[in-house]
């Protein structure tokens, strides 16, 4: 759920890098395919930016050739990705993000580019930069071959979606007797939020099992600060929590707003049986 600025490389000087090796006959066929490789960059920069990319359904048919969609998408896999591909250079400059931390999910390394619409059926946005995104293994796994059918099933695009400047994610810290308590995080949209925006980042949520992720990854955060915590009376605790959230709130590259550490640290200091002791019991 972090947004990234949108790559200065374009489709057109992407694609003629990748094609650049290829042998004799495969390149006249992909030499043929370069000005609808790029029109079909500029339908989805404007589908994007209007959170539209449920509207490209025409572009999935195209080409309408099967070896030249075969030569796309082996485009991407062959001559791109590899580190000594002609495309391999670019490959890696576009998985360069801040901390190395996928925006899809908030938390695990970058390891990979996932394809905002898949390749194998828009083959023509194979090797985009804009359809490119920065991802870790698992949330390109998760994600897969979805596409969507309405705006509300879009998950958030980090080039063109940004929803850093209100809170989205929240933590639940809840109580169980004679069990230990249990972390749970959801989407609560602000109430000045669009309704197909709000949709759209549950949708996200959803898709990238962002609860079962944070969860997990909060108890043992509240293990890592027990030992702090034992140290310092209850008003002195929630000054640290509340300390703990301010800073990942105004480092945008560290979290910002919805940041599963943030919602942690924020419903942690206003828990009042967590800090008389709760603490203690994680």
């Amino acid at each position: 759920m972090r947004s990234l600025p949108v790559p200065s490389l374009s489709a057109r000087t992407l694609y003629r890098a990748c094609i650049s090796t290829a042998i004799r006959r495969h390149k006249r066929r992909l030499e043929a395919l370069e000005q609808a490789v790029v029109d079909a960059s500029d339908e989805f920069e404007a589908a994007a930016s209007a959170a539209a990319l449920h509207t490209l359904k025409e572009l999935a048919k195209k080409p309408v050739d099967e070896a030249d969609r075969t030569q796309l998408t082996n485009t991407y896999t062959d001559r791109l990705v590899p580190d000594r591909s002609p495309g391999g250079a670019f490959y890696n400059e576009l998985k360069k993000v801040p901390h190395k931390i996928c925006p899809l999910c908030g938390h695990r390394d970058v390891s990979t580019l996932d394809h905002q619409l898949p390749k194998m059926k828009y083959p023509l946005l194979a090797v985009v930069p804009i359809n490119l995104v920065p991802a870790c293994g698992i949330c390109n796994w998760l994600k897969g071959e979805h596409v969507p059918a309405t705006a509300s099933e879009q998950t958030l695009h980090p080039y063109y979606d940004d929803v850093a400047d209100q809170q989205w994610l929240f933590a639940r810290l809840k109580w169980i007797e004679n069990r230990p308590p249990e972390v749970s995080y959801h989407i609560r949209p602000p109430q000045s939020a669009d309704c197909v925006l709000a949709a759209r980042v549950i949708r996200h949520f959803q898709m990238f099992r962002l609860a079962e992720l944070y969860g997990p990854n909060a108890v043992r955060e509240m293990s890592n600060i027990r030992g702090i915590l034992r140290g310092i009376n209850a008003a002195g605790r929630r000054k640290y929590l509340l300390l703990a959230e301010h800073s990942i709130l105004i480092d945008k590259d560290a979290g910002g707003q919805n940041h599963w550490k943030r919602a942690l640290f924020q419903t942690l200091a206003g828990d009042a049986g967590y800090l008389e002791g709760g603490f203690d019991q994680f």
